[in-house]
């Protein structure tokens, strides 16, 4: 299908945003549901895959519009390092079968903010490690468990972002892969204006500004969150629990509702301990002058590690 639209991520990019109040609103494409993207390229088992199937499910048949698919996952799940890198790959190859033609959007974050934001979603959805259990885990397990190929876990190596753009330039071309940092997000309308250009996109309406969703907890809100979740093993993999209480699932999510209302555990954001930033800035600096050489990208001037 000509000129469809393929969304691939990073998770905590404003994909909430872009899937909630920018794509719906489009009047050139057929904006699809998250769950119809997922049964179409990520619920096949890696040797189960069929195009024709994926075809089938995307309906795309019969349609006046081109696509606009949005599913952060198709670049790999942020918890457990996109199962070890080995997901997007596969992710690619399937995108490219059956839509060959489509324009590849990615957006990136800098490293410090996008790893901070990953460790509060993972709190958010259940997590009870503190931050260097979670970032760096294989140094409190054994055995199997320090293989990241047998037992997932985070992975700095998940945000080099310029392997999945040279991936899928190889796949594509330079040409239709679309790479947009998240920062540029701080003016929305000539963000807006950038992607109706770059992918022909046309919009009947624009999302009110100010609007966002998926506000952090501050570093309290987490803290208290994760007392919380000792007594759920819902939602994430790698926690500890006391008890998974009947309705733990629920009383998470209340719980996580009822601190975000309470503005004062919530007034100083939630950073990195001075080793992780550290360790970030020592780790993304060749990834990023890579991107840059793929893309005419400002990412100094943006805060990325460089």
């Amino acid at each position: 299908m000509q000129n469809a639209i393929v969304h691939l991520g990073y998770h905590k990019t404003a994909t909430t945003w872009l899937q909630k109040q920018l794509f719906p609103m489009a009047s050139s494409h057929d904006f699809l549901p998250r769950k119809t993207v997922q049964e179409a390229f990520l619920a096949p088992c890696g040797m189960h895959f069929c195009p024709d199937r994926a075809r089938e499910v995307l309906a795309l048949k019969g349609r006046n519009r081109p696509v606009l698919l949005s599913e952060e996952n198709l670049s790999g799940y942020l918890h457990n390092g996109g199962l070890h890198g080995f997901l997007a790959p596969e992710v690619a190859r399937r995108v490219k079968s059956v839509l060959p033609d489509a324009r590849i959007v990615i957006f990136i974050r800098n490293q410090f903010d996008i790893c901070r934001a990953t460790y509060a979603q993972y709190v958010s959805g259940g997590g009870t490690w503190g931050q260097r259990r979670y970032f760096e885990t294989a140094n409190f397990v054994r055995g199997a468990l320090t293989r990241p190929w047998k037992a997932p876990v985070f992975q700095f190596e998940h945000f080099e972002y310029d392997r999945l753009v040279a991936h899928y330039d190889g796949l594509f071309g330079a040409d239709r892969v679309h790479v947009y940092p998240y920062e540029w997000l701080k003016d929305r309308s000539a963000l807006i204006a950038r992607l109706e250009g770059d992918l022909g996109l046309s919009l009947e309406a624009l999302p009110p500004e100010g609007s966002r969703s998926n506000r952090s907890l501050g570093a309290a809100g987490l803290t208290a969150m994760r007392a919380v979740n000792l007594f759920t093993r819902q939602s994430v993999v790698n926690k500890d629990r006391i008890v998974d209480l009947p309705g733990g699932q629920a009383l998470r999510h209340g719980a996580k509702w009822l601190l975000g209302q309470v503005p004062v555990i919530n007034r100083r954001p939630a950073q990195l301990s001075p080793r992780l930033r550290s360790r970030i800035a020592e780790h993304y600096p060749d990834s990023n002058r890579r991107l840059m050489a793929l893309r005419d990208l400002p990412l100094e001037e943006l805060g990325y590690p460089v």
